[in-house]
């Protein structure tokens, strides 16, 4: 269907493609049931039979998986549920795929589920996440991200705060599409849900240790169990080493090394048998190597005529700044770049059981700080150097009441409460460049309050209507904003400064959606949604506090999505698809303005009036023998700008340099077309063990953008999995490789400063063997 489409499109008009494609997956859907139609007929005559007697319950229809196929539950919808039966987009990466894949952070989820970019901004310590092309591309921490994070059900609004280790982690959840009626923070892109293990009725202890390629190595260990009958406990740590993979020619050392270590404690109390507290007590420290950028083309900042030469490897990085800068920032000149991001934080659930409802209440609080020194050039001269210091804190509390009936009617409904405080201190080092170097502070309050609600009535055991809305007021301020020039640690300019600026919205997300189970094992659903995400400032921008301070608008999508989720228990098949259309107002995109004295373009958010996305993703997994597993799973995503204009160079006016401004309506956002992922495992069976082997790849095409540096070209990784485990055996050995064809690619590209093109590049080929014991 998906090349139909593709075929049709080229021949068609822009507003005659995206109507197709939601009209195909209207029409493609019910297709997808014919196939295996007389399969299920005794079932269904069955069901019917039994339905003229009595009202089935709905998870008898529907929530039975395939035999070989991984069930897995979630609580997406803040109740324990099938994903067949949730009507959204949801990917569910379980246990199991987080360790053949070895998947240790955030930023390698990308890899395992459609639709779904994270790139380093400029290798800092802090990620863009977009789902969807829905994105927020900014290394800033004062504002929020289009993506929502959490960590059971915790939101954590500050970027850079959630970049840590994932370690005991039971699966992660990846919801695509605008979510705000049931979660604790409005977004337009999507979530990201982390559910931890939780602790464990009988005693149970593990330890994992891994060594890899670049002498990198990981420990993690847990012990749960109970201490009487009411209280049990969970403790869980993890510590990195080593992996130092870039090379400075220059100094002749490394760059790269990790490390970090963090742990968790989780303790569970139930008094009775409607009451239970959970409490979560979490930590990280973080001492690791920044990333260092690489110059893909000579470095013209200096002189066109006379280029610094590019990198001769992209595995190569140069890092190096002026005494003044490294003065200002407190580092040495010759200081290897570091992040160093510490996080701490706790929070405390209570669910009590009433007869009809349940009341729960989450509240938490986190506390983290960023340390940072990044080289964005890729040279040891003072071109582009930068520094963070963030120190930032959210305190939040949600109160919400649900059905705990198991009748037609469903329900939810609550409040939430966020308060974040953030200091910041970002300083920035042009001496070689300008003469100058900057200097921005600055403090941020934000203020959000909301009501939301959901409900879902069960019309007949094959089909439901689902609604909910919220309302949402958030207060976001700006306290004594600097934007200071220094040359030779002198401030040149002390007027640039702004006492207070102040941004605040009221406004609605909604979601309807109509789930329809035709037959046995099926659902379709058409799902509406609208999301919002919070304006905010752009505050790194140092050569006029006033445009850094001027508010960008709050951004609204409205979602249509069109799906089908389908099991076949006979052949051990699950495949869901969809397709969906965004309309998008007010996006929140980076253009730039120059600076009036030295004409060097300089970052700013404003808002494109109207825009649109469309696509669909497809989930596929076949168990055909009982001890091969294949799973495969893609999207093709695009979208254009209906209305925007934006400034794409200047030009010199009686001395002074002015943006020239463009009419990009029509252009295509930036996003790669097509991402896909896929695996294969096989089980071998040698008497009392099991050897299992297999294959994974990750595809995405070419990232295309308004600006010719930013395109980041496509790239496909390889990766392989082996382990050697007695048959539910305490032990298992395994060995991993990643890139095993070591493919020469790069997660983002772009510039810091003009004529300095930076790309980060990814990891080489990589390998590792890990050895785990449970008692």
């Amino acid at each position: 269907m998906s090349g139909l489409v593709i075929y049709v499109s080229s021949k068609m008009s822009f507003i005659k493609k995206r109507r197709l494609a939601l009209m195909a997956g209207i029409v493609a859907m019910p297709v997808t049931t014919i196939s295996y139609a007389q399969d299920t007929k005794s079932s269904l005559t069955s069901e019917h039979s039994a339905a003229s007697k009595k009202k089935p319950k709905l998870k008898k229809l529907s929530s039975v998986p395939a035999s070989r196929v991984e069930d897995v539950i979630v609580t997406s919808e803040r109740r324990a549920q099938n994903p067949q039966n949730i009507g959204t987009s949801i990917s569910v990466i379980s246990a199991k795929v987080l360790e053949n894949r070895n998947i240790n952070n955030v930023f390698d989820l990308q890899y395992a589920t459609p639709s779904l970019q994270i790139q380093p901004s400029y290798g800092s310590g802090q990620y863009t996440y977009t789902i969807r092309g829905v994105g927020f591309s900014n290394y800033s921490s004062n504002n929020s991200p289009t993506v929502g994070i959490y960590i059971d059900e915790v939101a954590n609004p500050i970027p850079f705060g959630i970049n840590g280790m994932m370690f005991d982690m039971q699966r992660v959840e990846v919801l695509r599409g605008p979510q705000g009626t049931l979660y604790g923070r409005n977004t337009t892109g999507g979530a990201i849900n982390y559910i931890t293990n939780k602790p464990t009725e009988t005693f149970k202890t593990g330890i994992t240790a891994q060594y890899g390629r670049f002498d990198s190595g990981k420990v993690d260990g847990y012990i749960s169990g109970p201490i009487n009958d009411k209280l049990r406990f969970r403790l869980s740590g993890q510590t990195q080493q080593g992996g130092a993979w870039q090379y400075n020619p220059e100094t002749q050392t490394h760059l790269g090394n990790v490390n970090r270590g963090a742990a968790r404690l989780l303790v569970d109390y139930t008094p009775s048998n409607t009451l239970k507290f959970e409490w979560n007590l979490h930590g990280s420290r973080d001492r690791s190597d920044a990333i260092g950028p690489y110059a893909w083309s000579p470095i013209t900042s200096l002189s066109k005529t006379n280029p610094m030469p590019a990198s001769a490897s992209r595995y190569d990085t140069r890092w190096g700044t002026s005494e003044q800068f490294a003065k200002e920032v407190g580092i040495n000149p010759d200081q290897k770049p570091y992040s160093h991001i510490d996080t701490g934080g706790t929070s405390l659930r209570l669910d009590k059981q009433f007869q009809n409802f349940t009341l729960t209440n989450l509240a938490s609080y986190d506390y983290m700080q960023r340390n940072e020194y990044d080289n964005f050039d890729d040279s040891a001269l003072s071109l582009a150097d930068v520094a963070f210091r963030t120190r930032a804190n959210v305190v939040a509390d949600e109160l919400r009441f649900s059905s705990n009936t198991s009748g037609r009617f469903h329900w939810i409904g609550g409040i939430y409460y966020g308060h974040q405080w953030l200091n910041d201190r970002y300083q920035s080092g042009f001496e070689a460049l300008y003469n100058t170097d900057g200097d921005v502070r600055y403090s941020q309050e934000v203020n959000t309050i909301s009501g939301f609600g959901q409900v879902q009535y069960d019309i007949t055991p094959k089909l439901q209507v689902v609604g909910g809305i919220r309302i949402e007021h958030e207060k976001r301020t700006l306290n004594n904003a600097y934007a200071h020039y220094l040359t030779a640690g002198v401030v040149t300019n002390p007027q640039n400064y702004v006492a207070r600026q102040s941004q605040d919205y009221t406004l609605p997300s909604a979601k309807f959606s109509i789930q329809y189970h035709p037959m046995a094992h099926d659902m379709l659903y058409f799902t509406f949604s609208k999301g919002i995400k919070s304006g905010g400032f752009t505050v790194y921008n140092t050569s006029d506090v006033n445009q850094m301070t001027n508010p960008f608008k709050p951004e609204q999508l409205y979602s249509f999505e069109v799906g089908n989720k389908l099991v076949i228990p006979k052949y051990n098949i699950k495949f869901n698809a969809d397709f969906f259309y965004y309309d998008y107002f007010d996006r929140q995109v980076q253009s730039k303005v120059y600076s009036p004295t030295t004409g060097s373009a300089i970052g700013l958010f404003v808002n494109a009036p109207k825009s649109h996305m469309f696509g669909g993703e497809y989930e596929f997994a076949w168990s055909p023998l009982p001890d091969l597993h294949i799973s495969q799973s893609g999207a093709y995503v695009t979208g254009a700008y209906d209305k925007f204009s934006t400034v794409v160079g200047a030009q010199k006016v009686n001395g002074v340099w002015t943006g020239i401004s463009q009419n990009v309506s029509g252009r295509t956002i930036d996003v790669p077309h097509f991402t896909a992922n896929g695996s294969v495992d096989y089980t071998w069976h040698a008497g009392r063990y099991d050897i299992v082997t297999g294959m994974d790849y990750s595809l995405r095409t070419t990232d295309h953008s308004l600006t010719a540096v930013d395109v980041l070209p496509g790239y496909t990784l390889w990766g392989g999995y082996i382990s050697f485990a007695p048959h539910n055996g305490p032990w298992k050995i395994e060995g991993i490789g990643r890139n095993i064809t070591n493919k020469h690619y790069d997660v983002t590209r772009g510039y810091f400063v003009g004529g300095d093109n930076i790309a980060v590049a990814g990891l080489p080929a990589t390998w590792e063997v890990r050895l785990r014991a449970d008692f």
